[in-house]
């Protein structure tokens, strides 16, 4: 049966990218959870998807930490006046709490503002429920945070020596959009598991140089829905994987939106909803 990957965790729940996500994945049955890295300002990794942090954190409510807000870049793709996590310490990020990213699509989820941390990879990599689970770790700007003297892979490689990760059976796979990042990525850490190049909308799929390099590919689905895309990287011996399912972008049934997913041809797919997917998955295969 196609694979389901929690997209941040059951982030259609539970605010994204936090523990308490990621273990109600694994609870719903996701064959594995997707979460996002980016650095501190002392040189740690915290798991966010963005490295501004007023989406995602009760920043703009914390007094303490008004005189940081400034205009910044997120990535290379645009400017804005918010926070950056580069310029907190982890000490200070974990005096935040995560906060639903949109409140108005998900209040269920958006009940569990300001009840959860910001989680660290070290906190997940030793979390109980992660015990023989696999874990998609994708690195955000890699390049942008490295020519600001956070070299992101590096500091991922150093994290993962010094994890029992290995012992305790936990699967892991790396991800980047950038297709030099994840070279790098895979030059520092090694033979550690599987390495999948992302493609959104404005990307190549540089299938014949993927497929020399790396074990997957990864689409927008919006990418594959009306092309061969699917093919083509699985005839180069490419896994695939697509995303994101969002039981909120349903324009007909529930049924009808996830099994243009399942019937897609890709290995896995990432959602929100994990158990919406795993259930018309079930259906279709079954």
């Amino acid at each position: 049966m196609i694979k389901v990957f929690g997209h941040r965790g059951a982030s259609g729940y539970r605010p994204e990218n936090t523990l308490e996500a990621f273990k109600l994945a694994f609870e719903m049955g996701a064959d594995a959870i997707e979460c996002d890295l980016v650095p501190t300002k002392d040189g740690e990794l915290i798991i966010r998807h963005d490295n501004y942090l007023s989406t995602t954190t009760d920043v703009a409510s914390r007094p303490e930490f008004a005189h940081l807000k400034r205009e910044g870049v997120v990535g290379y793709q645009e400017t804005r006046e918010d926070w950056f996590c580069e310029d907190f310490t982890l000490a200070e990020l974990k005096q935040l709490r995560a906060v639903e990213r949109v409140p108005e699509q998900r209040p269920g989820s958006a009940k569990f503002d300001g009840q959860f941390e910001l989680p660290t990879l070290d906190e997940l990599l030793a979390a109980e429920f992660v015990f023989g689970k696999h874990l998609i770790l994708e690195v955000k700007h890699g390049a942008y945070f490295a020519a600001r003297g956070f070299p992101v892979s590096a500091i991922l490689a150093r994290k993962l020596r010094e994890s029992n990760w290995k012992e305790r059976g936990i699967k892991l796979t790396l991800e980047s959009f950038d297709f030099k990042v994840l070279e790098q990525m895979q030059r520092v850490c090694g033979d550690i598991g599987d390495y999948v190049f992302l493609v959104d909308t404005w990307g190549q799929p540089m299938f014949d140089e993927t497929a020399k390099i790396f074990d997957g590919i990864s689409f927008n689905y919006v990418l594959v829905m009306n092309s061969d895309w699917v093919e083509q990287a699985k005839a180069r011996g490419l896994k695939v994987f697509i995303w994101t399912a969002k039981a909120e972008e349903a324009e007909a049934s529930i049924e009808q939106y996830y099994s243009q997913f399942v019937l897609s041809g890709a290995d896995g797919v990432f959602a929100d909803q994990p158990d919406l997917l795993l259930e018309v998955a079930q259906g279709i295969e079954h």
